[in-house]
């Protein structure tokens, strides 16, 4: 299994580099924020651009979609998280606790809540369902900047500058943290919520279990010394798909960590700190410094059928496009 050398589609999304790529919950959109002060919904296979959402006053630096794809969730350098309908492109809420930059943005796994990190090391959750703008409850554990929020069932998962990943057990009321020596740059649970996916800055990848902090697995060869970098692994957990300092693509065998592929990116793109995979295809996206969005695809990988592809398109609560 390989990542074919070239992209198979480039959408040009934003006015400057691009900050964060994510997939919608069924994979058939993505979205895209960027440094022009825009958040951008696609299709990426038929290369469409379907909604701009434009309201922060600075870079917005994470964006996320809900379980039902009703509404977004984004983050941004004017130190507000944003809770968008996805229809109208109106903002239905504007949280301004934070007293610095707002790194990242997730939603609990029914997208009753809205979860955002910051600089000023704080991890706030707000009560979509409330009228009120207070958070229903601030985690202060970390020390640093927080760089990546990860969401399962009862859990999240978050990452810091402090070097430490921390589980909060939200039923019950838990929390496990295990060190890592290095900051942390990114988090992602595996497909069975069992591991997690930690990009580190000394050029390491590692697979941690989530209960015992035991590491499983590490990814190497790269080089991550000073970018917030993301590594992600394949929907199925089959492989390991992460970015280097100097300016390529890694593709890692999920079990036994070696390396399968490095990939150059193409020419004028510029560097990509944000790469997502597809949840349900062997596809990922890479933003570039270029505004581009790179859209790579696994040589042999089949699309869904009709069906599921139809199912998977009527799930956005989109307008007819003009």
């Amino acid at each position: 299994m390989s990542i074919k050398p070239d992209p198979i589609r480039t959408l040009r999304a934003h006015q400057g580099a691009v900050t964060r790529v994510s997939y919608s919950a069924t994979g058939e959109y993505c979205l895209t924020s960027g440094e022009d002060k825009t958040i951008t919904l696609w299709n990426p296979l038929e290369d469409v651009k379907l909604k701009t959402y434009s309201g922060h006053g600075q870079c917005v630096r994470d964006v996320t979609a809900s379980h039902d794809n009703c509404h977004l969730g984004s983050a941004g350098a004017d130190r507000c998280a944003f809770y968008w309908d996805v229809a109208t492109g109106k903002t239905l809420r504007r949280y301004r606790g934070h007293e610095a930059i707002v790194t990242c943005v997730k939603f609990n796994s029914s997208s009753t809540v809205l979860i955002s990190g910051g600089q000023d090391s704080h991890v706030r959750l707000h009560d979509l369902r409330s009228r009120s703008y207070e958070p229903i409850q601030v985690l202060d554990d970390p020390k640093d900047t927080i760089t990546s929020i990860a969401i399962g069932e009862e859990e999240i998962v978050v990452g810091s500058v402090d070097g430490w990943l921390r589980c909060y057990d939200i039923r019950l009321g838990k929390l496990h943290e295990d060190f890592m020596g290095e900051p942390i740059t990114s988090v992602t649970l595996s497909s069975d919520h069992q591991s997690v996916l930690v990009g580190c800055l000394d050029s390491t990848v590692r697979l941690i279990d989530k209960v015992t902090g035991q590491l499983l697995n590490d990814y190497t060869g790269h080089t991550h010394k000073q970018l917030q970098l993301q590594a992600v692994p394949w929907w199925d957990d089959s492989g390991v798909v992460g970015l280097c300092e100097k300016g390529n693509m890694f593709h890692w065998e999920f079990l036994s960590g070696k390396v399968l592929q490095t990939l150059p990116f193409p020419t004028g793109a510029g560097m990509s700190q944000t790469v997502a995979s597809h949840p349900v295809r062997k596809h990922v996206i890479t933003g570039h410094m270029d505004g581009g969005v790179r859209v790579w695809e696994v040589k042999g990988d089949k699309p869904p059928e009709e069906g599921e592809r139809e199912k998977s398109m009527s799930m956005w609560a989109l307008p007819p496009r003009q």
